[in-house]
């Protein structure tokens, strides 16, 4: 089974805590603080992987969690890092931020992008010992570690080749892919034999050159079938798009159907390199095929150097399109529709800091949650300190502004307790 798109879920690891800790032994009988931070979340990157065609592994797993930091420790010891998260995709795989009102493109795995960051790991939070002072020497204050929350993606990928092959069922395209590589696609006289794209290396000239057989694309709206069509999008990633058409059929009308189904789901793809491929040729005879590409390329002029006749027996043109083929790949420049997408890493929103309720005042701040959680703001010495660093922030000034008066309730984590002003 072949699978394009799929959707996951990601999350980084946890931020280790910070430890409050006072190292009190024969040498300090003071005890002064000693607790150390808490180790950084592993982060989720994704990687591009050449051994991988499709994104079928992502059908049995949807969800994947990078491991927590650990936990500071005594004596200023801090706590392990948690290891990365890996995820592999094949080139050509678009990274979309999904939520449930918009997407966003994060990045799209390139020639030259093998891997990304997605989202990073949640921050350690930091020991005692970095809020010991002058004026406190007894620190009763600590972080917990940085949680981010969990985050879906799509993964769409669009296969990178340099030539992709359709064109209408039964016309000879698995026959050609057979012919001229290793892969072993499905031959059978009846429509839609191929049901899912075929990839296929071959090689020319000690240069590799990816073909895509697409499934029969349906140019007849009125028929309703798993063709082709349904694969288009890979079409984005190709450097030329070949036409192949059965000689027995009326070439130039398959020709403007098959123009016109790619206008219809993005004209942006005409302006791509393509060539005209007439295939079992070898039913007419020489002076036949002669006379049909002539007519041909009077009739379809923008096409003169572009057409070839395939058959068993007509070896020469097909010389003649894979030199063309390597000549125009050798020579390609990525064209003014290639779209360059600038990686960027998936941070989460920063919450309003403070939310008013009635009289009680909630502090989403995320610095002060994680103050909050990593100490035990029921020992009233604790509250005292953080108070005191409350009221010596921004934070402070905010909640002035937004009216807060003596007596009024905090409530911050699962921590509530009155402003003293």
């Amino acid at each position: 089974m072949f699978l394009d798109k799929v959707i996951i879920n990601i999350k980084s690891g946890n931020g280790g805590k910070g430890v409050i800790s006072f190292n009190q032994d024969a040498k300090n009988s003071r005890g002064g603080p000693d607790g150390g931070n808490g180790g950084h979340g592993g982060s989720v990157w994704i990687k591009k992987d050449s051994n991988i065609s499709d994104l079928k592994f992502y059908n049995y797993k949807k969800f994947f969690v990078a491991n927590d930091g650990g936990d500071g420790k005594s004596q200023n010891k801090s706590g392990f890092n948690g290891q990365d998260l890996i995820l592999k995709v094949p080139e050509g795989t678009y990274i979309w931020e999904n939520n449930l009102k918009s997407k966003n493109l994060l990045a799209v795995m390139s020639e030259s992008t093998e891997s990304i960051e997605i989202i990073r790991g949640g921050k350690g939070g930091r020991g005692n010992v970095n809020f010991a002072s002058s004026k406190n020497k007894e620190p009763l204050l600590a972080e917990g570690g940085e949680i981010l929350e969990s985050v879906d993606l799509e993964l769409d990928l669009r296969i990178q080749s340099d030539c992709c092959i359709i064109g209408p069922p039964n016309v000879g395209k698995s026959t050609f892919i057979n012919n001229i590589s290793n892969a072993k696609p499905e031959i059978g006289n009846y429509l839609f034999t191929t049901k899912e794209p075929i990839v296929a290396v071959m090689q020319k000239n000690f240069h590799n050159i990816k073909f895509v057989e697409f499934p029969g694309i349906i140019t007849n709206a009125n028929e309703n079938r798993i063709a082709g069509n349904n694969f288009l999008k890979h079409l984005q990633n190709t450097k030329i798009i070949a036409f192949m058409i059965d000689i027995e059929m009326d070439i130039i009308s398959e020709i403007k159907k098959l123009e016109k189904t790619l206008e219809d789901y993005n004209k942006i793809l005409l302006e791509k390199k393509i060539i005209i491929l007439i295939s079992k040729s070898d039913k007419l005879d020489k002076a036949e095929n002669d006379r049909l590409k002539n007519e041909l390329i009077n009739k379809l002029p923008k096409f003169k150097s572009k057409i070839y006749l395939l058959g068993d027996k007509l070896e020469y043109d097909l010389e003649l399109f894979l030199n063309e083929v390597l000549k125009l790949i050798t020579n390609y420049e990525p064209s003014k529709t290639d779209i360059d997408i600038p990686i960027l890493n998936l941070e989460n929103k920063s919450p309003q800091r403070i939310i008013k309720n009635n009289e009680t005042f909630i502090i989403n701040d995320k610095q002060f949650l994680q103050l909050a959680e990593g100490s035990d703001l029921t020992n009233w010495k604790t509250l005292v300190q953080y108070q005191f660093k409350l009221k010596s922030s921004k934070i402070s000034q905010e909640l002035i502004n937004m009216g807060i008066k003596r007596g009024n309730l905090l409530r911050v984590s699962d921590y509530e307790f009155t402003w003293e002003g």
